[in-house]
């Protein structure tokens, strides 16, 4: 409806009976301008007029043959959110006309109402008209703004999903299997991408590289900083007479002068710890930037952190890292993590941060890559493993027990 215009209002009446006495008066108000049909003709109005309120005039007959009709009339009234009075020639048409208007918006009346409560009512429906108009005009904006909305969600999170599949990429798709050398992984992204990387790669016979990475944040900027770490890594140099590899402590400090240079403004910091394990002697050697500490767990069941000390990635460039060498035994493994399982177990005493070391600690002994599995068994039973807070990874490096 135009706003200051007078409310149209439809009556539907085949005949006007004398009986209704209020009509006269409420047909002479000036301020209303009434649009008069038959019960035929009422649907076609309808879709026709912006009305405000409609009154319909339903005689005996359209309670026994013709309805249908007069159902028709009315639903279309509810589904265009049109108020009408529904005025009953008697008793029993009142209290048949009261089962057919039960919808909101339509009342009914006997048709020797009085006038004043007529009018009232009327008015009530009219007046109320301009605030449907302006809600149903929200409404199909705010249906026309989900739409667009939708269709972005839709689209962020197909290019989230292919986010996603191309980290994956990035990622050792097979293990290697190497005799005498067993790895084992836990990868799960706490969204779609995740700021964790890990990779096992074999650099010559005898011997192995493997690492794990964390850029500081999450979500996308972190994503695209992993793939960034796996392929700025330097694990081997060609030279003249054949190659040298690039032990942990210098790929650190190549690693770190390549993300200072960068100059990031975001997720510019990041943690790792590699290692090179030589396969024939079991000398792992191994640097740390800020991570976790690994873990050694050995094979008679004792379990305890390898300390070295080692800044953060993309802080301070020219960082020197230290290179450490420890001499593993038959059976021995080193388990790399990262920081997200200090609140992925819960701890019955509420203790926070301490309780993974206990479950790392079981994988210590014999069959290693079993209890490995044991251990993600656990923590798929802890409270929030659904919806985990952090990005969650594990490497497991094990040596065979066979000397």
């Amino acid at each position: 409806m135009v706003a200051g215009s007078s409310p149209r209002i439809l009556l539907v009446a085949d005949q006007m009976p004398t009986e209704a006495s209020g009509l006269s008066t409420l047909l002479a108000r000036s301020d209303w301008r009434f649009i008069i049909s038959n019960m035929h003709s009422a649907l076609e109005k309808i879709g026709q007029q912006e009305l405000a309120a409609a009154l319909i005039l339903a005689p005996p007959t359209y309670f026994n043959g013709h309805q249908k009709d007069l159902v028709r009339v009315l639903d279309e009234l509810v589904q265009r959110q049109i108020g009408a009075i529904l005025l009953a020639y008697n008793d029993a048409d009142l209290e048949t006309a009261g089962r057919m208007a039960s919808s909101d918006g339509l009342m009914t009346v006997p048709l020797h109402c009085p006038p004043d409560e007529l009018i009232g009512r009327l008015a009530g429906l009219a007046s109320v008209r301009p605030i449907i108009d302006q809600l149903q005009r929200e409404n199909a904006m705010l249906r026309k703004f989900d739409n667009g909305l939708n269709s972005q969600i839709t689209q962020m999170d197909e290019e989230m999903r292919l986010a996603a599949r191309l980290q994956v990429d990035f990622l050792p798709r097979k293990l290697p299997e190497i005799p005498g050398c067993n790895f084992n992984v836990l990868f799960r992204p706490a969204s779609y991408v995740s700021g964790d990387i890990y990779d096992v790669n074999r650099l010559d016979e005898e011997h192995i590289g493997f690492f794990i990475a964390d850029a500081v944040g999450h979500g996308m900027p972190a994503a695209l900083l992993t793939i960034f770490i796996k392929r700025t890594l330097q694990t081997k140099e060609i030279t003249k007479g054949g190659y040298r590899l690039i032990l942990p402590d210098e790929a650190l400090s190549h690693l770190n002068n390549e993300l200072v240079s960068q100059q990031l403004s975001l997720c510019q910091f990041v943690t790792m710890v590699y290692g090179i394990i030589n396969t024939r002697t079991r000398i792992l050697q191994w640097a740390r930037a800020g991570h976790p500490l690994p873990m050694l767990l050995k094979t008679s069941g004792s379990a305890s952190e390898m300390d070295v000390d080692g800044a953060l990635l993309g802080v301070f460039p020219n960082e020197q890292f230290e290179l450490s060498k420890v001499q593993l035994e038959p059976g021995d493994s080193v388990l790399m993590y990262s920081d997200g399982f200090e609140s992925a177990f819960t701890d019955p005493a509420g203790v926070v941060n301490e309780r993974y070391r206990h479950e790392f600690s079981k994988i210590a002994g014999a069959h290693p890559q079993k209890r490995f599995q044991s251990m993600i068994q656990e923590l798929d039973q802890q409270e929030g493993s659904l919806h985990q807070r952090d990005d969650l990874t594990a490497l497991l490096m094990s040596l065979s027990d066979e000397n």
